[in-house]
This record gives C-alpha cells, structure tokens and sequence, in this order.
C-alpha cells in the first residue's frame, strides 16, 4: 500500500522558505515565525535549564519514559566488528554524527525524549531540539536540560529545519511534524541527513476473544492525531468487527480520521494483510503467535493499546510510515551512527591475485596496476 507524506504543493512552499532562510539566516527565520506562528521567541537559540515553575509531576513521567526507553536501547547500540582473514586485518566500527537536530512539535515533550535518548546512547556530541515558540513551555525547557539538550531553537517548521541545516550545520535532521516539516526533509535531504518521512499516524489491530471496546480503543486513540490518520482492525471474527464499526460510529468526531475493517478466514491471510499494508502501529490483541508472524511493521503492541508505545513501552514513538515499515524500522542508536570498513594489509593476501583480475575484467588498468 502506497500512501503519500507530502504534496507537490508542500514541497513548493517549503522550498520557497528554505530559500529565503538559507539567505537571511536568523532574521529570516524569526520573520517567517511571526508570519506563520502568529509569535516568535525573544531569541532564537535557547539554553535549556531547570524551570522552577514547570509543573513537576509532567517533568517525571518525561523521566520515567526517558529511563524505560534507555534501559532497552542502552543494549541496542551496535558493536564494533573485527576479524583477520587471510593477511587483512578487516573491521567495522560504528561513530556517532557529530551534530543532530531533532524536531519536535509543540507540546509533544515525550517526542523530545523518543529522538534524544537513543540519539545521547549513540554518542552525538552537539544535540539540537526545535520546536515551534508555542512549545517553550517550562516543562519542555526543564525536560531538555535534563536530557543533556545543548540548545533549544525557538521555531519550528521549514523555517527552523532550514535554520539548523545552513547555519548550524548540523549534519542530520529527525523527528516528526506535519506536511510541511516532512517537505522540508525532503527538500533538505540534499544536503544534511535525515531519519525518514513521516506521513500520517497508522493503525492496525487484529482483535480475536477480546472485547471489542479494547479493540477499538487504541484504533480511536491513533485517528485522534488527525482527519489524516487511519485504522484498520482485522479479525477472524465477523460479528466482533461489526460490534467495532458500530462504536466507532459511535465515538467518531470530524477531526478523526477513517477506520475501516477487515475479515480473514486465517492467521496467515491476517500477517499477510498486515504486511500488505506495513503500518507504523499493530496492536495484537488475544493471538500473540501473529506478532512472530508479521514482517513489515514499526512497532507491535500485544495484549495492550499503542499509546503505551508512545509513551512509556522503552520504545522510541518515531516509527516508520507511508508504507516505509517495508525497508526501514525504529528510531534505535544505530539511527544516529554510521558504519565505517577499514582493511588493515599485514602480510601479502592471497586474495590479491582475485582483485587483478576483477580489476582487469571491468577494465580498470590502474586498479589492477596499483594491486601489482
């Protein structure tokens, strides 16, 4: 299943924005903050600090989310590889980027901790947060602090991604955000790294012997983020799905987006179709053995609703959309790091002879020189 993240019309404003911040730099940014925020911050990069009037109790479930996430992902982080064969000493050893910026949208403090605790385990050493000026509450700035943030940007949008790319070189921009934010990832995957583009939320829950209130409720809660979002619950059982489109009937307001149903004769015809679709969310309920089954998901939630994902599960909520759970998974440390290969000549290999005649063959004369 094919889904779009962004539109030709996005794509076509953002552009326009980057250019104009890539040329006037932080006034530019502030000025396209006025215009489409409605505010600006009173500067643009902030040191994050303790706030005392930040509401504490928002400040520890931020923290308990934070050291639920770095108790897995702490054991995540890749390890480096060596081996000696036949006199190549070769090894792959995993570095950290130097500089990230993680975007965050206004109000989703635990967004803030899903990007920068697996981003802190991988190693990067400057670690920018930007979010729109809506989202500088106490409790944003006091959370950042104490996740070792080295500054906050006051704006969000094309214009804060266009900020942090061209004039604090960072060299990677991850995070979620709306159609805007994701066109301007994808306009400025010309130049810095980025984590993915992330479309609307998605859903699918299989539901068998369950109530089927539980079966919907995760479905309600994801279509909360939006007209957008969408679920999808599936089951082999015909009169739970139609009890399930029945509450949703029910429960559905205009700002939600569309939940459809699905029946299947088996388990097999229901990883099938989940793999079909490769949604960002799936929600197990009452047929755990599905959950081993399924290949192109982001995250798995069995036995309980999603949002225990998007908060407090140890697993980071920035998961793959559009589809995209076909070839890419979860934001872990390894996001933020890269591979490098070093082959080390200790002794004459006998695989040099190999590497003439490879070079030979595809008509590389110097290759095959500099090997004699």
């Amino acid at each position: 299943m094919i889904r779009e993240a962004i539109s030709e019309e996005a794509l076509s404003r953002a552009k326009e924005i980057i250019e104009d911040v890539r040329k006037g730099g932080a006034v530019a940014a502030l000025e396209w903050s006025q215009r489409l925020d409605g505010l600006k911050p009173p500067e643009l990069l902030i040191e994050p600090s303790e706030r005392p009037e930040a509401d504490s109790s928002v400040v520890e479930a931020a923290l308990a989310a934070a050291r639920s996430l770095e108790r897995l992902y702490s054991r995540a982080r890749p390890a480096d590889v060596v081996d000696f064969y036949e006199g190549i000493l070769r090894y792959i050893v995993w570095r950290p980027i130097e500089r990230l910026a993680i975007y965050v949208p206004a109000r989703y403090i635990s967004t803030l901790v899903m990007l920068a605790v697996p981003a802190k385990i991988a190693g990067v050493s400057k670690l920018y947060a930007l979010t729109p000026p809506k989202g500088l509450t106490p409790e944003f700035l006091t959370v950042a602090a104490k996740l070792g943030i080295n500054a906050v940007v006051g704006v969000g949008g094309a214009h804060g991604l266009a900020y942090v790319a061209f004039h604090l070189g960072v060299d990677m921009l991850a995070g979620p955000g709306g159609l805007y934010v994701q066109a301007a990832k994808y306009v400025l995957s010309r130049y810095v790294g980025i984590d993915g583009i992330e479309g609307p939320t998605e859903l699918v829950v299989y539901a068998e012997g369950v109530d089927p209130r539980r079966a919907v409720a995760g479905a309600l809660a994801q279509l909360e983020h939006g007209p957008t979002s969408f679920a999808v619950v599936i089951s082999r059982d015909y009169q739970l799905l139609r009890e399930v489109e029945e509450i949703y009937r029910r429960e559905k307001t205009s700002s939600m987006g569309p939940l459809s149903t699905k029946s299947v004769g088996s388990i097999e015809e229901a990883a099938r179709e989940i793999d079909s679709i490769a949604p960002e969310h799936l929600e197990v309920w009452g047929l755990p053995e599905l959950a081993q089954m399924v290949r192109n998901v982001g995250a798995v939630s069995v036995n309980g609703p999603s949002p225990l994902v998007d908060y407090v599960a140890g697993i980071s909520h920035v998961l793959p959309t559009g589809g995209s759970a076909r070839w890419r998974g979860i934001i872990t440390p390894s996001t933020f790091m890269k591979p490098i290969g070093v082959a080390w000549t200790l002794a004459d290999s006998p695989l040099r002879k190999h590497a003439i005649r490879l070079a030979e063959y595809e008509g590389f004369r110097l290759h095959a020189d500099s090997l004699r």
